[in-house]
């Protein structure tokens, strides 16, 4: 499905490209070409700047943004497989009941937060597990409570504050009206060639069509890259996939 809307929107654009070079290439000025070379040939480069210039910024600020989001996942696994090392200093029976309890947070997040993320929602069920091990620290008797108890502790209150961090992500989308001026100023580079008097012979046709399969491409790549969360593109639960093999080893 993903593989076909791809090609819809690149052959889109190519068909628009096309379409616009044969209506409007029939004119008597398109093919006498009777504007100012001068005057097209800034007018055409103020279109195709502005369109490189937006599209651009969006790839850019739309990568970082996925940079981002994949590192305060990463923090957050992180911090999670220092506290599950600091748990296995506790006694026994505390060490097993807090290593579950980070597991099964782990899990949640990877099978149910992860595609609630998606919908730009946290999972409830995520913060239930969390507050189990922390309830869990909370319960051990104060006679078994030593240094290791305090770094456990220690440990899990920076879980809290790495998964507040990647929860504020949520909010982080490229703005809507960028992308539209995107679209705007793609639109403006297809149509701009044949409506100052581009002869609508094969090769320039041609040439055209090419041009609008890379707009209709870069657009739809733009807008596949806004949201870190949705798929195709999007940031996936690896990291906390990566924490549970760590938990594995530390048994």
């Amino acid at each position: 499905m993903i593989t076909f809307v791809w090609v819809l929107c690149t052959v889109a654009g190519a068909g628009l490209a096309v379409g616009a070079a044969i209506w409007l290439g029939r004119s008597a000025r398109s093919k006498e070409g009777s504007f100012n070379p001068q005057a097209l040939t800034f007018a055409g480069g103020v279109v195709l700047s502005s369109f490189v210039l937006v599209s651009g910024f969006l790839i850019v600020g739309a990568w970082q943004l996925q940079s981002v989001v994949r590192s305060h996942a990463h923090e957050e696994a992180r911090v999670l497989a220092k506290t599950y090392a600091r748990a296995g200093e506790l006694a026994p029976a505390d060490r097993d009941a807090v290593r579950t309890k980070i597991t099964e947070y782990t899990r949640t997040v990877i099978d149910v937060e992860w595609p609630a993320l998606g919908e730009h929602r946290a999972s409830p069920a995520a913060w239930r597990q969390l507050d189990a091990v922390q309830s869990t620290l909370n319960a051990v008797p104060a006679d078994r409570r030593a240094e290791a108890y305090d770094a456990t502790v220690a440990s899990l209150d920076e879980v809290y504050v790495k998964r507040y961090a990647r929860l504020a992500d949520l909010d982080s989308v490229s703005p809507p009206v960028l992308f539209a001026a995107m679209i705007a100023a793609g639109l403006l580079v297809l149509i701009y060639p044949p409506l100052v008097g581009m002869t609508a012979n094969p090769r320039n046709v041609a040439v055209l069509g090419f041009a609008g399969a890379i707009v209709g491409f870069g657009i739809l790549l733009v807008w596949q890259l806004r949201d870190p969360f949705t798929a195709p593109l999007n940031v996936g639960p690896s990291a906390f996939q990566a924490a549970l093999e760590r938990y594995a080893q530390l048994k």
